[in-house]
């Protein structure tokens, strides 16, 4: 049955009614308002829009941190628009996309210092939009922008666990040895320092640099170096300067200090070294005695602006004290301590022109040298018996090549052909404290050409050179002529994959690669003095011949020389010599590796001066050398070496038998803080019979346990 609905019923129905259409309006008029204001996901993005770098989460960013780059709701169409590049290369296959947010991982680690990253968008109408450019930099800490540390660091343990006759004195059973090597660096702005060292140690002070007393661990070379901007200071082992006739080889412990313009290419450094070097715990920088010194300054500087590589002039001068270089351990003559002293100056001049085609060097030196020093004392009584003048000379170098061509091709293959001239003239007396090695009384012109070509090298040089430079009147003139020829050829074969897409297999032959060099020496007399005359002196002639061959798995090679010495003035023995050597290295399987060895030389004498026998001489000698990889961490050595001498007149006659053997165990190896450890067991064995020396006859043997700890860390 229905209910009666009454007239208050319906007037409060239409009342509801009401309410709810305007709830309804106000509500759409809501949604209307957000909708000028909100962009749904769907839609397209504003043309301006761009992205934000997320700052680094340490505070510093490091060489392989992430970058987070922040981004707009975008959709996926522009999203797959963008690309990433980082210093100025593209990056984005090391990129994650996501819907707010781009993830870049470098692909290597970034050095210190300033680099770019940058966010562009390929439009679809093939234009490049510009979203982001970021600038930072890459840093080890706050304080610094570089701070690093490394150590190798080796010491190894030895007990000989078992012997036999060694020969006196016996060494001891237990022994130990190591070294270390030391980086460190820290960076900031324009400064940067930098310093490394080496350390030894070894249980028997006798086998330590300095010997006894001077303790166990001791002190190798070390450099320490500072640059602020335009300066920079050195401090430790070091040369300085490029190498030229007062200065070359010259690596010694001192200071330097100098300028240096990275606009004009100037420097200037002045320079404090130890004449004789000396390494170990002792003398600090080396400067501190000045009878073992040598100081002076280096210029050099581009003076052709437009073309900085066009001249490079640079000059040296320099003063020095110290031991002479003949005598025992650098000490000079008997009492002497300062047994040298001189000055020396000189400038290069080193010219690229014809588009670097072309290279001019020239050099001028001169010395002041006193071979006495401050005199000597041959009597030790305190009075100086003898104190000669110093003698001044000089020296010149001039050198011309010429490169015809930079990019020349024939036979589609590039073709290089260099050729020069060199002309060197060192006085009688030109010598320099910092070029202890350097020769003098030298006049040398000579002619050089090389040519490379589609795997075949040619190179020649034909020169003639003179002493007595000055035309002493006491000492004979001999004049040296010497020629060089030396071809070689590696033939190029086609490695380029087949149709099947497989790289074809070696010639039977393998991959060759041959040699042949041949010198020619002539000596003449052009100045009769001191027992000689005028005439043949010496002759010498060397031809050598080599061809190797390389397979995939194994290989060969076979070396042979002949030689032929002609002395026109009976001084010594007519030689011809003759010397043959075949090796080879074969890989059988994955883990063996085997290297026989055998070589066979012989020399004849003939025309023997008055008084001496002309005699033959043997030598044979044969090796073999096995290696094993029982794993990855274990692997063993063996080797076992035979030698033959002997000569016709009975004056030599010996065997000689060697074993080695080694068995090593990789406990654990080292990783970064993690020291490793390595174990092995390591055998000699020496049997020498000498039928013509008998107390070189031995038949001796010695095993040793050995445990080494390295380690690698670095911060």
């Amino acid at each position: 049955m229905n209910p009666v609905i009454g007239r208050d019923d319906v007037i409060k129905g239409e009342a509801m009614v009401k309410k709810k259409r305007l709830l309804t309006a106000i509500h759409s008029a809501v949604l209307l308002g957000l909708s000028a204001t909100a962009v749904p996901a769907w839609a397209a993005p504003p043309d301006d829009w761009q992205p934000e770098l997320a700052a680094a989460a340490k505070g510093v960013r490091g060489p392989s941190d992430p970058f987070q780059i922040l981004l707009p709701r975008l959709p996926g169409e522009v999203l797959g628009r963008l690309v990433v590049e980082l210093d100025d290369m593209d990056a984005t296959s090391f990129m994650t996309r996501e819907e707010r947010q781009i993830v870049l991982t470098p692909p290597y680690p970034l050095g210190w210092g300033q680099h770019q990253l940058r966010l562009v968008e390929h439009t679809p109408d093939g234009g490049v939009v510009e979203r982001g450019l970021w600038n930072f930099e890459i840093r080890k800490t706050a304080a610094f922008r570089e701070a690093e540390g490394r150590v190798a660091a080796t010491l190894t343990g030895a007990r000989r666990i078992s012997d036999k006759d060694l020969p006196a004195p016996v060494p001891k059973r237990d022994t130990a040895n190591g070294s270390a090597q030391l980086y460190g660096a820290v960076a900031e702005g324009d400064f940067r320092a930098t310093g490394q060292m080496d350390l030894f140690y070894n249980s028997q002070e006798t086998l330590m640099p300095r010997g006894i007393p001077h303790g166990n661990v001791d002190l190798g070379q070390f450099l320490l170096t500072a640059e602020a901007g335009p300066v920079v200071a050195r401090a430790g082992h070091h040369s300085v300067g490029p190498d030229s006739l007062i200065m070359q080889g010259f690596t010694r412990r001192g200071v330097s200090v100098g300028l240096q313009s990275a606009e004009t290419g100037a420097a200037a450094t002045a320079f404090s070294l130890r004449t004789q070097d000396v390494i170990g715990f002792t003398q600090g920088f080396g400067i501190g005695d000045d009878d073992n010194r040598t100081s002076g300054v280096v210029l050099s500087g581009r003076p052709i602006a437009p073309h900085r590589d066009a001249l490079v002039v640079s000059a040296t001068a320099l003063s020095s004290e110290g031991p002479s270089q003949f005598g025992a351990l650098g000490t000079g003559m008997a009492g002497d301590s300062t047994a040298t002293a001189g000055d020396a100056a000189g400038i290069v001049a080193d010219a690229n022109v014809l588009d670097k085609r072309l290279r001019l060097r020239g050099e001028y030196a001169s010395t002041r040298y006193d071979f006495d020093g401050k005199g000597r004392d041959t009597d030790w009584d305190g009075i100086l018996d003898s104190n000669q003048d110093p003698e001044r000379d000089k020296a010149y170098a001039g050198l011309v090549t010429f490169t015809p061509w930079h990019d020349k091709v024939i036979g589609n293959q590039p073709f290089v052909w260099n050729l020069g001239v060199e002309n060197k003239r060192l006085g009688t007396f030109f010598k320099s404290p910092a070029n202890h090695f350097g020769l003098s009384d030298r006049r040398l012109l000579r002619g050089f050409t090389d040519v490379n070509w589609s795997g075949l090298g040619i190179q020649a040089s034909f020169g003639r050179e003179t002493d007595n430079v000055n035309d002493l009147e006491l000492l004979p003139r001999t004049a040296t002529t010497q020629g060089v020829l030396s071809l070689s050829f590696t033939p190029q074969l086609n490695m380029q994959p087949g149709p099947d897409g497989n790289i074809p297999p070696l010639p039977w032959y393998g991959q060759p690669m041959f040699n042949a060099t041949y010198i020619g020496v002539d000596q003449d007399v052009e100045k009769a003095a001191a027992g000689l005359t005028v005439g043949a002196l010496n002759t010498l002639t060397t031809l050598s011949l080599s061809g190797a061959f390389s397979y995939q798995t194994w290989s060969w090679s076979l070396n042979h020389t002949l030689g032929k010495n002609t002395n026109f003035i009976n001084m010594t023995a007519d030689t011809q010599s003759r010397s043959t050597q075949l090796t080879a290295n074969f890989r059988l399987g994955a883990r063996l590796t085997v290297g026989p060895m055998v070589q066979y030389n012989k020399i004849e004498e003939s025309d023997p001066p008055a008084g001496f026998t002309a005699k033959d001489s043997e030598t044979t000698t044969a090796g073999l050398n096995l290696a094993y990889l029982f794993s990855e961490r274990v692997t063993g050595n063996l080797g076992v070496n035979s030698n033959r001498q002997k000569t016709t007149d009975n004056t030599i006659d010996s065997r000689s038998l060697d074993y080695t053997g080694n068995l090593s165990w990789v406990v654990f190896p080292a990783r970064g803080a993690q020291p490793g450890f390595t174990l092995s067991l390591e055998g000699q064995y020496r049997d020498v019979d000498d039928r013509v020396f008998l107390t070189n006859n031995q038949n001796t043997y010695q095993v040793f346990l050995k445990g080494a700890i390295s380690w690698l860390p670095t911060f």
